[in-house]
C-alpha cells in the first residue's frame, strides 16, 4: 500500500483494507460511530447518488443541507471521498463552504477563483504543513532536485504531507511518477492538522495562487520505483518554473 494511505489507517481497518469498496450501510456504520458530522453538529451520512446527478452545487447543498454525502456504490473514487471526510471533516467542510459562499461565479464556467482552488484541493489536494521559510520557498520556486534531493533530510524532518485530495487517492491504489498534487501549504506544528488546513481554506485570499503543483514521487519514501537522484531528470514530470 501506498504511503499516501497511511493518514487512513485505522479507517481502512475499520473497513478490512482496500479489498473492495464498502456498501452504504458499512460506511455509514462507520460514520456513526465516529460521530461524523459537519462544524455546526449536523450528523453527516452517506446515501445513493441519483442516476443523473444535478451538479456540483447541487451535490454540495446537499451537504450543508441535508447531511448528505452522495455515494456511487462500488465505486473506489466515492469511497476515497468517504475516507477523507471520515479523517479530515473539518476540511472537507471547509471546502464545501467555500462552493456554497461563493455559488455562481461570474466566470465562463460559473466558478469563482476560490471554488476553482476548492476543486482543485478536494480532487488532487496535499496538506504540506511546513514552518521552514526556505523549504516552503524552494517549493514554490519548483526548485525539486534542490528541495527533495539536496535537502530530503530536512523534508522528512519538517515537513507532513497528506494527501486529500479524493481523486489522487483513488489513482494511488496504482501509482505512478507523474502524478502530482496541488499542494496547500499549511503554516504550522500543530497536531491537529484537520483544524489547521480547514482555518487555511476559510483565509479571505484563499484561492489558486495559495496552492503549488507537487509531483508526489518527490517526497521522501514516495518514489515507488526507487530511483533516487536519477527520478528529478524527467522534465515531463518536474518541470521548470517559467
Amino acid at each position: 500500500m501506498h504511503a499516501a494511505f497511511a493518514p487512513y489507517a485505522c479507517w481502512l481497518d475499520a473497513f478490512d483494507g482496500l479489498s473492495e469498496v464498502p456498501d452504504i450501510a458499512e460506511i455509514n456504520r462507520v460514520a456513526t460511530t465516529s460521530r461524523l458530522s459537519l462544524p455546526d453538529g449536523m450528523a453527516l451520512r452517506f446515501e445513493a447518488a441519483p442516476a443523473r446527478r444535478n451538479g456540483a452545487l447541487a451535490y454540495e447543498r446537499r451537504i450543508s443541507g441535508d447531511g448528505v454525502i452522495e455515494f456511487r456504490a462500488g465505486h473506489w473514487h466515492d469511497f476515497a471521498n468517504a475516507l477523507v471526510w471520515l479523517a479530515f471533516p473539518l476540511t472537507k467542510a471547509a471546502l464545501n463552504a467555500v462552493h456554497l459562499r461563493e455559488g455562481r461565479g461570474p466566470t465562463a464556467n460559473g466558478r469563482s477563483r476560490a471554488r476553482d482552488a476548492a476543486t482543485l484541493v478536494d480532487e488532487a489536494g496535499l496538506i504540506f504543513a511546513c514552518v521552514d521559510t526556505d523549504l516552503i520557498a524552494l517549493l514554490r520556486a519548483w526548485q525539486w532536485r534542490a528541495l527533495f534531493w539536496a535537502r530530503r533530510d530536512a523534508v522528512a524532518q519538517r515537513v507532513r504531507a497528506i494527501v486529500i485530495g479524493h481523486g489522487l487517492l483513488d489513482r494511488l491504489r496504482v501509482p505512478h511518477r507523474a502524478l502530482t498534487a496541488q499542494a496547500l501549504i499549511v503554516d504550522s506544528e500543530a497536531n491537529d492538522l484537520d483544524a489547521a488546513a480547514a482555518a487555511t481554506i476559510h483565509a479571505a485570499d484563499f484561492g489558486p495562487q495559495r496552492l503549488t503543483p507537487l509531483p508526489i514521487a518527490a517526497l521522501p519514501g514516495w518514489d515507488t520505483e526507487r530511483i533516487g537522484e536519477r527520478l528529478f531528470d524527467d522534465r515531463d514530470v518536474f518541470r521548470v518554473k517559467r
